[in-house]
């Protein structure tokens, strides 16, 4: 039998061990779910396997002595298993028909793009340059290895692939205008002047693993939303 200093919890317990914010989410994702009917037989079946596989309950008599220790019923197990099935359902249901605008809205932070880099501080060097890789005259990784001064300089040039959004604004402008192999003369960014070529573009396209992403962090967004308004009234 557990002691009561061991069963019985409080908020300042929770909030001393920085999960009170997470309870509070987990109810709030609760409630909302509360009225959600549970998937077909066979996926229920599946996705319960799956959940006794992570905890090691698969041998029945182990699992009813977790269950009893944790005071859960075999129908609060199904409920454990499909939790995240029926999350991703009622977001699916709030946002699935606006996705495809949301994704448009967003798809600059999922395409992907390779490009060679070379950053200068001096102007007229990264003119001369410039005007070697654009003649044909040198390799733009050759020189990126002799003369760049960033980072890229061990890479050759090269970076990448890496989200569109990571690059500075400006040179991600550029990049999303840019043709795959177009050469760009040395424009001035941030105190030096960088020589940049698109290299590839991968864009993103929204199939069913970045589905699930985008309509789990607007889940999330709501969530946390809901959250704060929470906290306000209790203020």
């Amino acid at each position: 039998m557990a002691t009561d200093w061991c069963s019985e919890l409080n908020n300042s317990d929770l909030a001393r061990w920085g999960l009170l914010d997470q309870v509070a989410r987990e109810r709030c994702i609760d409630r909302l779910l509360s009225n959600r009917p549970l998937p077909a037989p066979e996926l229920l079946l599946q996705m319960r396997q799956e959940l006794e596989q992570k905890l090691g309950l698969l041998d029945p008599e182990r699992r009813s002595q977790w269950l009893q220790k944790h005071g859960l019923s075999e129908e609060e197990l199904d409920r454990m298993a499909a939790r995240t099935w029926q999350w991703l359902g009622w977001c699916r249901e709030r946002w699935g028909s606006g996705l495809e605008t949301i994704f448009l809205r967003r798809k600059a932070e999922f395409d992907r793009v390779s490009y060679s880099m070379l950053r200068l501080r001096d102007a007229e060097l990264a003119a001369e340059l410039y005007q070697q890789i654009k003649e044909g005259e040198a390799l733009f990784s050759d020189l990126a290895s002799s003369f760049s001064e960033g980072p890229e300089k061990h890479s050759g040039g090269l970076l990448g692939p890496v989200p569109l959004s990571q690059p500075h604004p400006a040179l991600a402008k550029l990049l999303q205008v840019s043709k795959p192999g177009q050469l760009w003369p040395p424009k001035r960014h941030e105190g030096c002047f960088v020589i940049v070529r698109l290299e590839k573009l991968l864009p993103a396209s929204l199939d069913a693993a970045l589905q699930e992403t985008l309509l789990l962090e607007e889940g999330e967004r709501a969530l946390q939303r809901q959250l704060q308004q929470l906290a306000a009234q209790q203020k």
